[in-house]
């Protein structure tokens, strides 16, 4: 009789272990499957082109809040975005008037291709000393880390 309980305990105690690895493997499957923290990079350039076309469409009316707009899709790589934020900070008539600025957001545009910030960025370096140059290229290495950083960690 202890016999048989032994194996009846040793049979239930085998069906555990069988269910406790089923549903970790469930489990796994199911965070791979559905896991909403990982977006690939398809998802950061809709969601920027999102922020670009909504300061598109308030540039007009409300153009400090399209700065924000333009400022967002910038922050998520958004290469006309920069450009624009740099010319508005460069003609300082809806943001601050910063060259300082201007030159961080405009040598970003230029790196991401918009040949255009080439152009304003050549004219602008002439209104800045070479410290305030290095000081805006160092802060759009900074804003590229976070562009990068922004765009892996969600």
């Amino acid at each position: 009789m202890a016999t048989d309980v032994n194996q009846w305990q040793t049979q239930l105690l085998e069906q555990v272990d069988k269910l406790i690895a089923i549903a970790r493997q469930q489990l796994v499957q199911q965070e791979q499957i559905s896991d909403p923290k990982i977006r690939g990079p398809e998802y950061w350039q809709r969601y920027a082109k999102h922020h670009y076309v909504k300061a598109a469409e308030l540039i007009k009316q409300t153009p400090f809040e399209a700065a924000k707009h333009f400022r967002r899709a910038a922050l998520l790589g958004h290469g006309k975005a920069m450009l624009y934020l740099g010319q508005m900070f460069l003609q300082g008539q809806h943001l601050p008037h910063s060259p300082f600025h201007a030159c961080c957001w405009l040598s970003l545009a230029e790196k991401a291709g918009e040949q255009s910030a080439t152009e304003v960025l050549s004219k602008l370096t002439h209104q800045l000393t070479a410290h305030d140059i290095n000081r805006a290229r160092r802060l759009a290495a900074e804003r590229f880390e976070q562009l990068c950083d922004a765009s892996f960690s969600h």
